[in-house]
């Protein structure tokens, strides 16, 4: 007969000096090598024998902290770490393929987490920091064309990315026309991105999540930041209200190009902005609740008046996201806590031209209505598992085209709207992590999810797997599988995201998009060297993918349901990442070899061809030195394989229908057989603060982007030669070198 010795639970939170709660921090216990990850709310829970204990946590950018107790009851820790001053942790990605313990230790794959230092310290255009810059830098991960916020994760275009702000869908996450996320990264307390192994309380999307939480901590004296940039300046103000109890927090980025512009005389009628805010109320310690608030438009206004006489033509351009989300966290005891969120998100743009009575205006709008409940509970045995379960709903209210016009460009065009839509998603989860075996650790999950839309229900089932075996201390084998369903689809006629793509969700004739994706990885540390190195590949099968038939015009058609078409999609490729955490050199070195194809009945003849997506070598070099307190070097080289097209070999003659002469007709070779000349670059960036101990904080960053001046090319454009005739394909490139220069400060 089996004797186990009395178990007791140690539980408690992880925290920071100024009480911020640290999510994903690593607490190990021993003798009885037990190990747990502190969830978004920095709580953690463990089963642990009787007797003396050993903790050891550890979080990135913070000194490891070490506590010793003596277990004999339940026993509820707070554990207060203590922030790495002496080392300016510049470029720091915490990442499944990075060296943390807390992510090395869990059964989860293909996640990718960064906090707000991380996102300011790498040299980007205009030295404005930006989140989606980031994670372009990791393996699995391609961005569009140059200086673009484009992701396009594992061959999956962009709309196949689930991006939540505070649990709030953003359907354009992007500014300036694509050269800058919406992210204000001064609000952010960390970002969550998973593109694999997906846990089952996420879905919705086939590639990836990308999970965004602002700052959520009670503040608990007043906080001034702010930024001063080339593109945009940005400031952040943190208040308590009770303290220890209730605070707010409000934030506002804005570009003045506009501004900087008129003092030379001349006009360029752009500008973005954003608006942050949150009210973090904590009424007992078993409570907190979050009401956050976002808004963000793109304005465009040009009026050209030739003649002086007010008789000019007007263009005007609007885009913006605007979200709001309440989100309640409740703790029942040590081991059972439950959150509930009500979200709403909305995205429009509109598009105005007008010559005296002459007009033409076209706009599309998606408005989300939602809720989503979790729990958690930590079970009581020798596997030290964890239950997490959950509800979703979303309304999508959709009205995807609406074209409107006046005088004589009702000749051509005609007014006209596509069909609203309301669609409604529900979704169930449940899993379970145990460790089924000392050196094997088992995370097992179902989703179901249904969506009613266009007098149609759809449902599937969504099985999750992912596991973690340990070869030894310092090497694991992790596996994992997901299902993915995804109910919304954008329509576009670009390889790159443009504000003016179409948001529609499945319909009678529409169906969902669905996929399979199988993830294996090897994870080994070498702790003498402060080294990690992780190679992972992954394989997915996509079917419903949305396409168009060829020759199809989406921008101002109505009628675009009747020319999409659905295909299949396979996507492979094998991702490598070498990282070097410790010290005064630190950085990582990334590639991605990566394959990605489509399929269509009605396209190509029917037969597989690359994928615009399809860029086949991805990678970068992350480096920074620290030269004591105040001073850090950084630079970041990147290198992607070109963008597909599809080109013209050939011309032929036929008689033209008036039978006046001939018209030539081009001959296309395969589709995406080609791709533009490779893209790389160099940045480079120098950072200089003022000392720890002063109230007042400031910092200099300054650096250089595309530091050698190479054009990476944007598109392509057809030259033909006036005497021969023949064709001929140029590369235009968007930035060479450009220098930056930023201010922030804080107190």
């Amino acid at each position: 007969m089996a004797v186990f010795a009395q178990q007791h639970r140690v539980s408690g939170v992880v925290l920071d000096r100024d009480g911020n709660r640290l999510p994903l921090a690593y607490v190990f216990i021993s003798p009885d090598s037990v190990t747990t990850v502190t969830d978004d709310a920095g709580r953690f829970s463990a089963r642990v024998t009787a007797g003396r204990k050993h903790l050891r946590v550890s979080f990135i950018g913070y000194d490891i902290l070490r506590r010793s107790l003596f277990v004999k009851r339940d026993t509820t820790l707070q554990l207060v770490m203590q922030a790495r001053h002496n080392e300016l942790q510049e470029v720091v990605v915490r990442a499944q393929r990075n060296l943390q313990d807390e992510i090395f230790q869990s059964s989860r794959a293909s996640t990718n987490v960064l906090t707000k230092d991380d996102i300011n310290a790498i040299p980007v255009l205009g030295g404005e920091a930006d989140v989606i810059k980031a994670l372009q830098l990791l393996p699995g991960t391609v961005r569009g064309i140059e200086g673009s916020s484009d992701l396009f994760v594992r061959g999956g275009a962009a709309d196949q990315n689930l991006v939540l702000l505070d649990d709030a869908p953003i359907y354009n996450t992007s500014h300036l026309f694509g050269f800058l996320s919406v992210f204000n990264p001064d609000v952010l307390d960390h970002v969550e991105a998973i593109n694999g192994g997906f846990p089952a309380e996420y879905g919705g999307r086939l590639s990836s999540i990308l999970n965004v939480r602002t700052t959520q901590a009670v503040a608990d004296r007043t906080h001034v930041a702010g930024d001063i940039g080339i593109l945009a300046s940005r400031l952040y103000i943190e208040q308590p209200v009770v303290k220890d109890k209730a605070s707010f927090w409000i934030a506002g980025r804005r570009t003045y190009i506009d501004q900087v512009i008129r003092v030379t005389g001349e006009e360029l009628p752009y500008f973005f902005y954003d608006l942050n805010g949150k009210l973090i109320l904590k009424p007992t310690q078993r409570d907190q609740v979050e009401m956050s608030y976002y808004g963000g438009e793109d304005v465009l206004d040009i009026f050209r008046d030739r003649n002086n006489d007010g008789r000019g033509f007007l263009t005007a351009y609007e885009s913006g996201n605007n979200s709001q989300s309440l989100r309640w966290m409740h703790t029942v005891n040590g081991h059972l806590s439950s959150r509930l969120s009500l979200i709403r998100s909305r995205y429009r743009y509109a598009l105005h031209n007008s010559f005296e009575e002459n007009k033409i205006v076209a706009s599309s709008d998606i408005e989300d209505y939602g809720a989503r409940w979790q729990i958690q509970r930590d079970s009581v045995g020798r596997s030290h598992g964890t239950f997490r379960g959950g509800a979703d709903w979303t309304r999508h209210a959709v009205s995807p085209s609406v074209v409107n016009t006046e005088g004589r460009f009702a000749d051509f065009l005609e007014s006209s709207s596509a069909s609203g839509h309301i669609a409604n998603e529900f979704a169930a989860h449940a899993a379970y992590e145990w460790s089924a075996l000392p050196k094997l650790r088992i995370n097992a999950g179902m989703r179901g999810s249904m969506a009613i839309a266009g007098g149609r229900t759809y449902a599937y089932a969504e099985p999750r797997l992912s596991l973690r075996y340990s070869l030894d201390d310092v090497t694991a084998l992790k596996a994992s599988y997901s299902r993915m369903v995804q109910y919304i689809h954008r329509i576009s006629n670009s390889a790159i995201t443009s504000p003016t793509d179409i948001w529609y969700p499945v319909t009678s004739s529409i169906r969902p998009q669905t996929s399979h994706q199988w993830a294996a990885a090897l994870q080994r540390t070498i702790p003498d060297k402060d080294v990690f190195l992780s190679i992972e590949g992954y394989y997915k099968t996509m079917d419903q993918l949305i396409g168009y038939e060829e020759g199809t015009n989406l921008f101002l058609n109505t009628d675009f349901e009747s020319k999409l078409i659905q295909g299949r999609g396979r996507a492979y490729g094998i991702e490598v990442l070498v990282r070097k955490e410790a010290g005064r050199l630190t950085g990582w070195v990334s590639y991605t070899l990566a394959w990605a194809w489509r399929q269509f009945d009605e396209i190509n003849q029917g037969r597989w061809f690359p994928s615009r997506y399809d860029r086949r070598h991805n990678g970068a070099i992350v480096v920074q030195y620290t030269f004591g307190k105040r001073f850090a070097a950084s630079a970041v080289w990147e290198f992607i394989s070109g963008a597909r097209f599809t080109p013209v070999i050939g011309q032929y003659a036929i008689v033209a229908p008036t039978l006046t002469g001939v018209d030539l007709v081009p001959v296309y070779a395969d589709i995406n057989s080609v791709h533009l000349a490779n893209a790389h670059r160099l940045d480079l960036g120098l950072k200089f603060k003022s000392r720890p101990e002063r109230k007042y904080h400031w910092e200099w960053f300054v650096g250089v982007y595309n530091t050698y001046n190479r054009a990476n090319p944007i598109g392509i454009t057809i030259e033909q030669d006036e005497v021969t005739n023949e064709l001929r394909y140029e590369q235009p490139g968007l930035f060479g070198l450009i220098p930056f220069i930023s201010y922030g400060f804080s107190f």
